[in-house]
């Protein structure tokens, strides 16, 4: 197996040589063991890849939110029936009224992807509310139910109904029920750069990449929040998390039937291949290269 994980570092190595990537982190684990951790290049100029720098995980970031939602869900909290309507009266109009958790959990709920003005909403550095006031107010992209749709906003209203149900914000909540039982102490949401300067990774080609108002690595962009996109942690602790979703998790996190929910087909086969999971992508990959892929393979990018 050494020999086989040698030639894909040898290939990502070539790739930072190349300049196509600055750097990266490379962790593989088999059996519950971690047989590979990897670093090669430059997370940012003069910080070398390392087990302690701080990578943004952009999208992967829907995962601790659908972890936090869950975890509500199992203390009865919210259900994946739980209409939005039924929490944000505002939400109550045409469609919408019909969107439910679990709408939300597997893409499936018309939201759209982004506001349509998401660049301009970001240059201004609004707060979060403003940024995803869009959910309220755009035309959904389709029925819900009716197909799948990857959805920053869907994962964002998530975390507006946990603040709602609570009466707590819902950074507080992700530590609560998902970061600190999961033993993640390098993991963040938000990052509070001051106690951070100096290890955290440079995204190149994100929206508005090398600005103050970036989406992802500016510090706007880092104490916004965002349920979809907005946690930083180090590899170590994503193989950490990761683990409590298969049959080598180091403890308890959610319950079997839970994370069986999350890592298994929750949509129809007829909405297509890939599926969702409540979270996990199912199936296949986010850019179609579904033949790489056993149907219960689980994963996101």
């Amino acid at each position: 197996m050494i020999e086989r994980l040698s030639a894909v570092t040898s290939r990502i190595a070539s790739f930072i040589g190349s300049g196509e990537l600055d750097g990266a982190g490379l962790a593989v684990v088999h059996g519950g063991r971690r047989v590979l951790e990897w670093y090669g290049g430059e997370a940012a100029p003069a910080l070398p890849a390392g087990p302690g720098v701080l990578w943004p995980l952009a999208s992967v970031s829907k995962l601790y939110t659908a972890a936090t939602i869950l975890a509500l869900v199992e203390r009865g909290i919210l259900t994946l029936g739980t209409t939005v309507a039924s929490i944000l009266p505002e939400f109550d109009e045409d469609e919408r009224r019909t969107i439910t958790v679990r709408h939300l959990l597997t893409h499936t709920s018309g939201i759209p992807y982004e506001p349509a003005d998401m660049e301009l909403l970001l240059q201004q550095q609004l707060p979060l509310d403003e940024v995803i006031e869009a959910a309220f107010t755009e035309p959904l992209d389709f029925a819900p139910g009716s197909r799948i749709g990857y959805s920053d906003l869907g994962y964002a209203l998530l975390g507006v109904l946990a603040e709602r149900v609570t009466g707590r914000p819902f950074p507080e909540l992700m530590r609560e029920f998902v970061l600190l039982p999961a033993g993640l102490h390098e993991t963040h949401f938000p990052l509070r750069c001051d106690e951070h300067e100096g290890r955290l990774a440079r995204v190149v080609g994100g929206l508005g990449d090398g600005l103050p108002w970036a989406m992802y690595g500016a510090r706007y962009g880092l104490r916004l929040a965002h349920p979809a996109w907005g946690v930083v942690a180090t590899l170590p602790d994503v193989v950490q998390f990761l683990l409590h979703f298969t049959p080598h998790a180091p403890g308890r996190l959610l319950a079997r039937a839970t994370v069986a929910a999350m890592t298994s087909r929750q949509t129809p086969e007829t909405l297509g291949v890939p599926g969702w999971g409540l979270g996990f992508e199912v199936g296949g990959g986010y850019f179609g290269e579904v033949d790489l892929f056993s149907p219960s393979c689980f994963g996101h990018t």
